[in-house]
């Protein structure tokens, strides 16, 4: 009777929150881009904020190229690690149309800070963005961001756009 009552206990749904509670969800996640491969750790900071922290191999340039003798492609990697925050600024509307908000799919805005290294040493950037998010199931999720990107290299500033889409495994 006992293991009865903590097993309906356990599986139980909570009622005490309002009708049209939402809340953010904190996950672990394996994520690629066009090229690279990151962990990050995405943790609920507010109501609607998190932090993501993220390691691993990333781009660091590519570009495309075509002459009359020759076209390729041309990529570099390099080790990076960022920290993002993100404001969800959709998750409460899309709940209320009833739409899924799991694996925080929503609209987001976002500033992040990146170091990555190069063979002439580290590149620093901050990229402010807006993007969105949404899940593929329950272990997958997309991504796709626009931005500008602000950075040092070495001793010259860049400034450039930043488009970005990223799937990843979440665990």
């Amino acid at each position: 009777m006992t293991l009865a009552l903590v097993a309906l206990a356990a599986t139980a749904r909570d009622y005490s929150h309002p009708v049209g509670y939402y809340r953010l969800q904190s996950n672990h996640s394996i994520s690629t881009t066009l090229l690279g491969l990151e962990y990050s750790y995405e943790g609920r900071v507010a109501d609607r904020w998190t932090l993501i922290g993220r390691a691993g191999v990333v781009p660091i340039g590519f570009n495309l190229y075509s002459f009359p003798s020759e076209s390729g492609f041309n990529a570099n990697l390099g080790i990076g690690a960022s920290f993002e925050g993100r404001y969800y600024s959709s998750i409460k509307r899309r709940m209320e149309m009833g739409r899924s908000t799991y694996n925080n799919s929503s609209d987001f805005i976002s500033l992040r800070l990146r170091t990555n290294t190069t063979g002439d040493g580290p590149e620093i950037s901050l990229t402010p963005a807006y993007g969105f998010r949404r899940a593929i199931g329950k272990h997958w999720v997309q991504e796709f961001t626009l931005g500008m990107r602000f950075g040092i290299f070495g001793d010259d500033a860049f400034f450039a756009p930043h488009a970005q889409y990223r799937i990843g495994f979440v665990f």
